[in-house]
């Protein structure tokens, strides 16, 4: 009992209407936490689009292989050019070595080779960028011990190359699954649950950046209510839920951050709550692309509010879990 009083003192009141202060209130956190995303995750890119996309590319196959653990960096750069080479034959050779004397410069501006660095007692950790540059540097000499030789015929270097490995001015098709636990809070009882839902949306890349999408989800919970009888056992009961998700997508080579706001419908009990609203936040890691498809892995954090309707309480909802998608780049 003291612990559902001290949840119903930090929820808002639900014997009326949402209130506007609680918008106000969950859309300055949520729009907080992307700004900040913006002003401390995005990483410095070449200016020229091409170069770009290739840098983007390189980057992104590296820190594939870096997350499985890094060995020797001659095998693991090797094994990010098989990645990497494919998007290698898209930029022409004057673009090519325009991008390494970029990186050049980046080195330099990170105080120079990261091992005379670390020799003068900065950490391995001071130094992250300074040895992802230069790693990329590696791969992108090792690709010129292949490219154009190894390029198929008809693949020619192109000034449109968008990369492969990216969202960047294209439309995808996004297929996801979320799932995870949840508490429920009305009218002071809290109930705890879990499942999932599964949903699709379009999506396009607003430059390198960001990423707009829009679809549709269900899904549905178990949930674990009391029961009106002597013992007051619990027992699962079935909750279903239908919603339009839209979210925005805050990208960093391969971290992404999301924003979601999505209008819900909930079905408890029998009895169908249609207006609702989701806020929810998403942060990270986006995979390379295969035949198409890309992955990304999130872990999720949602609030959603059904408002008093037809003599029920509102009900509010706190989710938290995995976000689980591929994107594919028809």
């Amino acid at each position: 009992m003291k612990l559902q009083g001290a949840f119903r003192s930090a929820l808002p009141s639900t014997s009326g209407q949402l209130t506007k202060r609680t918008i106000s209130r969950a859309y300055k956190i949520a729009f907080g936490v992307i700004a900040l995303s913006f002003t401390t995750a995005c990483a410095t890119l070449p200016a020229q689009p091409t170069e770009r996309a290739l840098y983007i590319d390189a980057r992104k196959a590296l820190r594939a292989e870096s997350r499985l653990g890094w060995t020797v960096d001659r095998i693991e750069v090797t094994e990010a050019s098989v990645q990497t080479e494919p998007s290698a034959c898209h930029v022409s050779p004057t673009r090519r070595a325009a991008l390494r004397a970029w990186v050049d410069r980046r080195i330099a501006e990170e105080g120079g080779p990261a091992a005379a660095q670390f020799a003068r007692g900065r950490s391995k950790g001071e130094l992250k960028e300074a040895i992802e540059l230069e790693r990329t540097r590696e791969l992108l000499a090792q690709l010129e011990q292949h490219v154009p030789a190894d390029c198929a015929f008809w693949v020619q270097p192109s000034e449109h190359f968008e990369g492969l490995h990216a969202v960047s001015d294209r439309w995808v098709v996004i297929a996801e699954s979320v799932g995870g636990g949840s508490l429920s809070f009305s009218n002071g009882h809290v109930e705890a649950g879990g499942g999932g839902a599964a949903r699709v949306l379009a999506g396009y890349g607003l430059g390198t950046h960001l990423e707009l999408a829009l679809g549709f989800e269900a899904g549905g919970d178990a949930v674990l209510q009391k029961q009106a009888d002597a013992d007051g056992t619990l027992q699962a009961n079935g909750a279903f839920r239908f919603g339009v998700p839209a979210f925005l997508r805050v990208i960093d080579l391969d971290w992404v951050y999301d924003l979601e706001l999505a209008a819900m419908s909930r079905l408890t009990n029998g009895e169908l709550r249609p207006m609702g609203a989701r806020v929810a936040l998403a942060g990270g890691v986006s995979g390379l692309r295969r035949i198409g498809l890309m992955p990304t892995l999130s872990l999720w954090l949602a609030y959603e509010i059904f408002p008093a309707q037809d003599r029920r309480d509102a009900e509010h909802v706190i989710r938290i879990g995995t976000k689980v998608g591929i994107d594919w780049d028809p």
